[in-house]
């Protein structure tokens, strides 16, 4: 950590079909694909991929989204870029939706046996993940 330069996150949340969220947060904390983690103000610039899961932004102020997977940056001014392929808010989250989803998902993969890997099954596992975000999100 940084000493004391910034005292908060310019936070930008963004998924391709546009703008999730854009706020100054005191943390946030993020789905890994090495674990979880936290940043807060005066963090050193880094850029790490990310897992499905919940993303939450500030301590105060808590913001939830489920959040497929992406990429997060934090440049030298404190800015947070959080890049996914989605994000959902936990308020707008359909919990039978996703759980049904999940249980599709599941399903199908259960079916998938011994075939090789490929672009189907890289698809199947990125809807299980999707729906497993949504649920821990509606978790927590």
């Amino acid at each position: 950590m940084a000493s004391g330069l910034n005292t908060i996150l310019g936070v930008n949340l963004v998924t391709p079909r546009g703008v999730v969220a854009h706020t100054d947060a005191d943390s946030v904390q993020a789905p890994g694909e090495l674990g979880e983690f936290e940043l807060l103000p005066g963090h050193i610039p880094m850029l790490t991929a990310l897992r499905p899961g919940v993303l939450t932004i500030g301590t105060k102020a808590r913001m939830r989204y489920a959040t497929g997977p992406g990429y997060l940056r934090v440049d030298p001014s404190g800015a947070v870029e959080i890049l996914v392929e989605q994000a959902q808010a936990a308020k707008d989250i359909d919990g039978d939706a996703a759980k049904k989803d999940l249980a599709t998902a599941e399903a199908e993969l259960a079916k998938w046996g011994d075939k090789p890997m490929d672009g189907d099954y890289v698809t199947l596992q990125a809807r299980l993940g999707w729906a497993r975000a949504r649920i821990e999100t509606l978790a927590h």
